[in-house]
């Protein structure tokens, strides 16, 4: 006859091995001359979903610096935008929504794909914006629209 405890504590142990091991593993530091650098954190409760449907995809990361009164303009993007306000407050226009949204350093912003939209400082100090865009790789980063808001 089998001791009981005795396969639970080997199975235990196994288990427990298995956990110190894998973790181990992914968990190596950094070797040589080697530094990051975060250049943008932004929190956000918006459902985000980006569905290339493997299709040849590119991704960009840019710097927007919007001085006190600028504006991106109305335009769309061929894939999602997802980005960080890093400096100042910038506003929001959507063609689904005209009434400017305010997001404040460390917010993110996320327009979907074909959304008409601008963004525009009206503070008096420069903004910042870290923008990511997922975009087909033979699409340009954004297109000019009509403007969809007063």
């Amino acid at each position: 006859m089998v001791n009981s405890t005795r396969i639970v504590s080997i199975a235990a142990g196994a288990i427990g091995t298995v956990f110190i091991l894998s973790g181990t593993a992914a968990a190596t530091p950094s070797e040589g001359d080697s530094q990051r650098t975060e250049l943008a954190k932004g929190t956000s409760n918006t459902p985000i979903s980006i569905v290339t449907n493997g299709e040849e995809t590119a991704f960009y990361v840019m710097n927007v610096v919007l001085q006190p009164g600028a504006s991106s303009g109305w335009h769309t993007h061929s894939g999602p935008e997802q980005s960080v306000v890093t400096k100042g407050t910038v506003f929001l226009q959507t063609a689904t929504n005209c009434m400017p949204t305010a997001f404040t350093a460390g917010q993110t912003v996320f327009v979907p794909a074909g959304v008409p939209h601008r963004v525009k400082n009206e503070g008096p100090d420069v903004a910042e914006v870290v923008a990511t865009y997922t975009l087909p790789a033979d699409r340009m980063t954004r297109d000019d629209a009509p403007a969809a808001c007063p």
